[in-house]
């Protein structure tokens, strides 16, 4: 081999290792590349993840929350209901005597007069259409109509 081979082989040589080395080095790039893009990728799906799971731990607190408030709400209303059965009933009770009362009133008198009829009946409609009374004060109503108005 001839000096100028020589020299033209060792170029060659030199040339191709370098070009080899930059292609593999080229390679090498590319993947840690690839890899750092798909570990990106799962950091971002990780991310996600957590905090889906933490908006659903949110979304479960808040449940519970409210179902808790719903529970003492419905305990509210039904002391609040039976406070306003109670209060009906004693009203009621307070009703039917007011009408005994006055009722045998004007039958001891004998006579009515045509405004206190009308409150007196008043009464008997709460008594009995508003509070659901029983028939009870009907007697004494039918007593007091049949008295003569006063003049």
């Amino acid at each position: 081999m001839t000096f100028w081979e020589f020299v033209a082989a060792l170029g060659l040589a030199i040339a191709g290792g370098a070009a080899g080395a930059a292609i593999i080095n080229g390679l090498n790039e590319r993947w840690k590349f690839k890899a750092s893009r798909k570990a990106a990728k799962e950091d971002k799906a990780e991310e996600k993840a957590d905090k889906t799971e933490e908006i659903g731990e949110a979304v479960e607190e808040i449940k519970k929350t409210e179902d808790r408030r719903q529970r003492e709400m419905e305990s509210e209303i039904a002391a609040l209901k039976k406070q306003v059965e109670a209060l009906m009933e004693a009203e009621k009770v307070s009703l039917l005597d007011r009408i005994r009362h006055l009722g045998q009133s004007y039958i001891q008198k004998g006579e009515i007069s045509f405004d206190d009829r009308r409150i007196f009946h008043m009464m008997h409609d709460a008594y009995h259409d508003g509070l659901g009374g029983n028939g009870d004060a009907d007697l004494i109503v039918e007593a007091v109509d049949e008295l003569p108005l006063k003049p």
